[in-house]
């Protein structure tokens, strides 16, 4: 990952610690922090870490992240935001130590859904990739780097010509869920 191709990249809600080794960029979360936004529980959370860049247009969007966890609820993976109401991730969760889930949510006007299912015991790394056209967005995750399978179709309600793009990461019951950053890029 070079690190050029980060300047145009930023924080909202900076982690516990970020460093940088020849595998990429190494992040730390804080203590109870996430991204949802639930009417039905009361229950809203919009304190995750989300690095990002600003982007118009049609595009496609590639992150990469490597772990290790079993932590209930840690994700990490890639966010596109309007803002704190309306926004879209996906990522690899643990609901039970040892299996991993591949998630997604959807938020609009301020009200998440929710859609997973089973990945393989073991994964350690996933990429996801967003295609923009004209206003909706078709979401991939790859388990290998190279095969790519469609995850869902969305437009978000209050949709906008620039969107902030990039990946998250947060850990809903702990501090500390470590994973590394090895890929962002716009293709």
């Amino acid at each position: 990952m070079l690190l050029d191709a980060l300047r145009d990249f930023e924080w909202l809600n900076e982690p516990l610690d970020v460093n940088f080794d020849e595998m990429g960029m190494r992040v730390l979360t804080h203590d109870k922090t996430d991204f949802w936004q639930s009417a039905h529980h009361k229950f809203g959370k919009d304190n995750g870490h989300f690095f990002y860049t600003r982007h118009s247009g049609n595009f496609t969007f590639l992150v990469t992240w490597k772990f290790v966890s079993d932590g209930q609820f840690d994700q990490c993976g890639v966010m596109l935001r309007i803002d704190e109401k309306n926004w879209f991730k996906a990522s690899v969760m643990y609901d039970n130590p040892g299996q991993p889930m591949l998630g997604s949510s959807v938020t609009n006007c301020g009200y998440s859904d929710w859609a997973a299912m089973d990945i393989p015991a073991g994964v350690e790394e996933v990429s996801f990739k967003v295609k923009r056209l004209n206003g909706d967005y078709v979401i991939y995750y790859s388990l290998d780097g190279e095969i790519f399978k469609q995850i869902r179709v969305l437009h978000l309600i209050n949709e906008q010509p620039e969107v902030k793009i990039g990946a998250y990461i947060c850990s809903p019951r702990r501090e500390g869920f470590e994973a590394t950053l090895t890929q962002i890029e716009f293709l």
